[in-house]
């Protein structure tokens, strides 16, 4: 469906030019009687675009603009303008605004901007919505870690604690007040500063995995850390996990059966993909079914044969980028075992379990995300 356009303007002939340009390229194009009544309509529907004259003397331009923005920011604003720019914007005055035509009008001139900015402004649009939901389906993975008895916490790269489990706030004796914005050095090993053999700043320095025994004043006992670099929506950080300094083979069978639970469990499909040679190392039963594969037939199977082949270049070049949070989420195809292709988009981490490097890939189809606008 073509967007919504709300036109904005006194001039009889401009109004009539521009909406006989739009309609025919498939535009709505709704205009006021008069420039005063703009309010009320924009206030009532939600429009993707607002092409607003400079020239009008009733109410000033620049009124619309700023009421727009501070009240529909996802709609974007296009200004027409005479044959210059507005006096303000000559002046250096920052417009925030998605674009400018300038007269004298033309059909493609119009059709151009227009095309332009309805464009950047869905995409806009939907990357704030995936944000929204790559950060619900984020949180809610990460909430399983209440299920984990060793204590477990997010940092920044400042050592700031973002997310602790309840182990955690356990073992220090603390509340979510006393814990969440406080530097980790402080409340695990009572000091000002990281200490030298912190695997966290190892982490931090190298961008690899870390894994040292120290003493942790704060929890009163000499614990083992692993601290693994990884990627969120906003920015990247480091996953601390603690745990006794010689755990013995049940323990371990213990905790690896435990994650393996939850990966089983988790409603969003995930892929475990071999950090050496990219083949599937294991695979949710959620990712199961929307691949549509047998259990035993996507093991083994090299990752970039999951997408359409036109993209698994592009693909895997994302995936490595995104470990190393240059690059965000990438809109993809992926391709089902009876050729089907499904539009979705892929989240990259790279974990370690029992000492094996893996690549965690999260799939989010975009009928999971239409579904929950």
């Amino acid at each position: 469906m073509k967007a919504k356009i709300l036109l904005i303007s006194q001039d009889g002939k401009l109004l009539q030019q521009v909406t006989n340009a739009l309609t025919e390229e498939g535009y709505t194009t709704i205009s006021p009687e008069r420039p005063s009544d703009a309010r009320t309509l924009y206030q009532k529907e939600n429009y993707n675009l607002v092409l607003i004259d400079v020239n009008i003397h009733e109410t000033p331009y620049d009124r619309f603009v700023k009421d727009i923005r501070k009240n529909y920011p996802d709609t974007a604003i296009v200004l027409i303008t005479g044959h210059s720019f507005p006096y303000n914007v000559i002046k250096g005055e920052v417009m925030d605004v998605d674009g400018y035509i300038v007269q004298p009008l033309t059909q493609e001139k119009i059709v151009t901007s227009v095309n332009r900015a309805v464009r950047q402004n869905e995409l806009a649009r939907e990357n704030k919505r995936l944000l929204l939901i790559v950060t619900a389906a984020k949180k809610e993975w990460e909430a399983t870690v209440d299920a984990i008895d060793d204590p477990l916490f997010v940092t920044d790269f400042d050592y700031t604690i973002l997310r602790a489990n309840l182990a955690t706030f356990q073992g220090l004796g603390r509340g979510v007040k006393e814990v969440i914005g406080l530097k980790c050095h402080e409340l695990m090993h009572c000091s000002n500063h990281a200490l030298d053999d912190c695997p966290g700043k190892k982490a931090r320095d190298s961008g690899e995995p870390a894994t040292e025994t120290v003493s942790f004043k704060g929890l009163r006992r000499r614990m083992t850390c692993s601290v693994y670099p990884q990627v969120f929506p906003v920015g990247g950080g480091l996953v601390h996990y603690l745990r006794e300094p010689a755990a013995n083979t049940e323990q371990q069978a213990e905790t690896m059966a435990k994650y393996e639970r939850l990966f089983d469990d988790a409603r969003l499909p995930v892929l475990l993909i071999d950090g050496e040679d990219y083949k599937v190392a294991d695979a949710n039963q959620s990712a199961i079914m929307l691949f549509k594969y047998d259990p035993e037939q996507i093991f083994d199977v090299d990752v970039e044969e999951l997408f359409a082949p036109s993209l698994r270049e592009t693909v895997i070049d994302n995936m490595m980028k995104q470990l190393d949070n240059k690059e965000k989420p990438l809109k993809v195809k992926i391709m089902t075992s009876v050729k089907e292709e499904i539009d979705a988009f892929i989240i990259a981490n790279r974990i370690e379990i029992s000492q094996s490097s893996l690549i965690q890939l999260f799939i989010i189809p975009v009928d999971l995300i239409s579904g929950e606008r």
